[in-house]
């Protein structure tokens, strides 16, 4: 009896772990809703679809993931990426209506990896009066006008700066070169920087970008920690470049931070 009794109780936890085990994956493949989800698959617990959502495509033409489900549920389709439950929808008319209805009936929403990577206080920029605020100043920056008499001159002197320098080598690898020259452009009109400092950061932000898509899991040698040490960087380098250029209001770079700081000074002198 006395060993009969410690069978028991294991075999009932065991059935135990089992049942809880099975209602969990029910759960998982058939979660709860108030309305109506349209049809589709949730894969895998946790991992869900996302191992075949994070599939190169051999092709530019429409992702398989997508043709798949296009295929077999139709435009509109529920699944699971990145541990979160989702609905993709892949039907015209019903993005412009649900880009038609943005902060009504729908509002932006990111997935955790990238809630802990730009902080949920930087993803709030793009909802009510600072999103408007950002707007403002990168329409100064990107304005008609500015871009046919700025950007474009600019641009066009860079292009011609660089195949000067092309000419002198022996070969180029121009699918690499191109995204140097344009992240050149991008940091100079936005933080000032010139190529020294730009291509200091063109290694970090690579990591930045690449990372994005994964697993919020914190741990050495995952791909989140490496973004999450890129953002690290990449916030460090914007605060010190903005610290120095508070310090030295008087010096202007023509760029998207001076735009930021003027109107911000001008809101404040306007609150006074």
């Amino acid at each position: 009896m006395g060993i009969f009794v410690p069978q028991y109780i294991a075999l009932c936890g065991v059935t135990l772990v089992i049942g809880w085990l099975v209602q969990w994956v029910y759960k998982w493949i058939n979660p709860v809703c108030n309305g109506v989800l349209p049809p589709g698959s949730m894969g895998f617990p946790v991992i869900g679809e996302t191992l075949d959502f994070l599939k190169a495509s051999p092709s530019l033409d429409i992702p398989d993931f997508y043709k798949l489900r296009m295929k077999r549920y139709g435009p509109i389709f529920k699944t699971s990426l990145l541990g979160q439950r989702v609905v993709i929808s892949t039907n015209p008319e019903m993005n412009r209506f649900i880009l038609q209805q943005e902060d009504t009936l729908f509002r932006i929403w990111f997935p955790r990896a990238l809630a802990k990577i730009f902080g949920e206080k930087s993803l709030e920029a793009f909802h009510g009066k600072t999103h408007k605020f950002i707007r403002r100043c990168a329409h100064t920056l990107l304005g008609i006008q500015t871009l046919k008499d700025v950007l474009l001159p600019e641009m066009e002197a860079a292009v011609r700066e660089r195949l000067a320098a092309w000419a002198t080598k022996p070969s180029v690898d121009v699918r690499s070169g191109a995204p140097d020259l344009l992240f050149e452009l991008v940091m100079k009109k936005c933080l000032g920087f010139d190529s020294t400092k730009s291509g200091q950061l063109r290694s970090t932000f690579d990591v930045l970008f690449t990372e994005l898509l994964s697993f919020p899991i914190y741990f050495p040698g995952t791909s989140f920690y490496r973004c999450m040490q890129a953002r690290k960087i990449v916030q460090k380098t914007v605060r010190d470049t903005l610290a120095e250029r508070l310090s030295a209001p008087r010096n202007k770079h023509g760029d998207l931070l001076d735009i930021i700081i003027e109107e911000l000074r001008a809101e404040r002198d306007i609150t006074k």
